[in-house]
């Protein structure tokens, strides 16, 4: 008996073929010709070929038939259309999916994207685990949109990696950092210093957000767009203190009106750009080890809660959850830390023994 190929037989004066899905033919045709030809055999498989590979891709095997499944490009560009976000959330998803997983899942259909196929794609990329979490975030919503359950990126399981310790900065050199700054630049890094403010919030702040005291945050300048919305979407005060006043006090746009920083057209800031700058020389002629000035919104964390601060309370003046608070900004700064007692470590046998019940003695 001839050893005939997958889902090819011959079919009184043709070759059949035939598709099957879950052990089930879900397509069947016939090419007519001599059935112990060659020429036909080859067309046979180069036909079934076609037809699987069009199945893969969802599209319709029969004329006429609509897609049995979604394709990935599709169905993302239908969650971007449709995902109620702020605009920084839109943009940054948009540029991890076409980034990331459009140029790999071109022209798949959404049912066919396993766990497998997503860890092999990860294992792939040199990047930080917790960039490969982040980038994970917009996949597992449109796999959602596309109602696929379960969804594919539930699964995986990414290793937890020893995060580095953040280089915050000692009070010497804020300090030496500051002196290095002028105009605009030191308060605008005074605030960082002081609030712990994220540097779209500074950028956005208003004289009429300032009483004297006390800062009203309630927008951010982002991806060059001032938005009426923080990045928690919460309104908060936040206390600033006496070192700092005198600094933004003396600010020359507090004259103006208007926005705290102004650029040269008498708008305000819309990136970071030229802080930056003047950051990078402060530190070379302070002779400070750089780091990026978000560095300072640690600094900030790190101080409030060495100085005893409930962490509550110090959430609040950052903008965050007390669980996400404490997450991210746990570590002391010794040279923050008030009559640090260390006594309340300790565990002596000696001690232990003393408050032991003795033998005889009901517990």
């Amino acid at each position: 008996m001839a050893k005939w190929p997958p889902g090819i037989r011959p079919d009184g004066a043709g070759l059949r073929i035939r598709i099957f899905k879950h052990g089930k033919a879900i397509y069947s045709e016939t090419l007519q010709g001599d059935p112990t030809s060659a020429s036909l055999l080859t067309a046979a498989k180069q036909r079934r070929e076609w037809l699987i590979a069009r199945q893969k891709l969802g599209l319709p095997l029969y004329e006429g038939e609509e897609s049995t499944s979604l394709v990935f490009e599709d169905v993302a560009q239908d969650y971007m259309d449709t995902l109620d976000a702020k605009r920084s959330t839109h943009l940054s998803y948009e540029s991890i999916i076409n980034g990331y997983w459009i140029k790999y899942y071109s022209g798949w259909p959404v049912t066919d994207i396993t766990t497998a196929d997503i860890k092999r794609r990860l294992s792939k990329l040199d990047i930080a685990t917790k960039t490969k979490r982040n980038i994970l975030i917009p996949l597992r919503g449109v796999l959602q949109h596309a109602e696929v359950n379960p969804n594919p990126v539930d699964a995986i399981r990414l290793k937890r990696s020893q995060k580095e310790p953040v280089q915050r900065y000692t009070p010497a050199e804020r300090d030496a950092l500051l002196s290095r700054l002028e105009g605009q630049a030191e308060v605008y890094f005074t605030l960082l210093f002081a609030t712990g403010l994220r540097p779209g919030e500074a950028l956005a702040l208003e004289w009429s957000d300032y009483s004297g005291e006390e800062l009203t945050v309630s927008k951010q300048i982002t991806r060059r767009r001032l938005q009426h919305s923080t990045k928690t979407s919460v309104r908060r005060v936040v206390y600033v203190p006496k070192w700092a006043r005198k600094v933004i006090d003396h600010h020359t746009t507090r004259f103006a009106g208007g926005f705290l920083f102004l650029n040269s057209q008498g708008g305000p800031h819309l990136d970071t750009d030229v802080f930056n700058g003047a950051w990078k020389k402060a530190h070379n002629k302070a002779r400070v080890p750089y780091r990026i000035p978000y560095t300072c919104r640690h600094t900030r964390a790190a101080e409030l809660l060495s100085m005893g601060i409930n962490p509550a309370d110090a959430a609040l003046q950052l903008g965050h959850s007390t669980e996400m608070f404490l997450r991210t900004y746990s570590e002391f700064m010794v040279e923050y830390a008030a009559q640090k007692d260390n006594s309340r470590f300790e565990v002596t046998a000696e001690n232990t023994a003393e408050n032991s019940p003795q033998k005889g003695e009901s517990q």
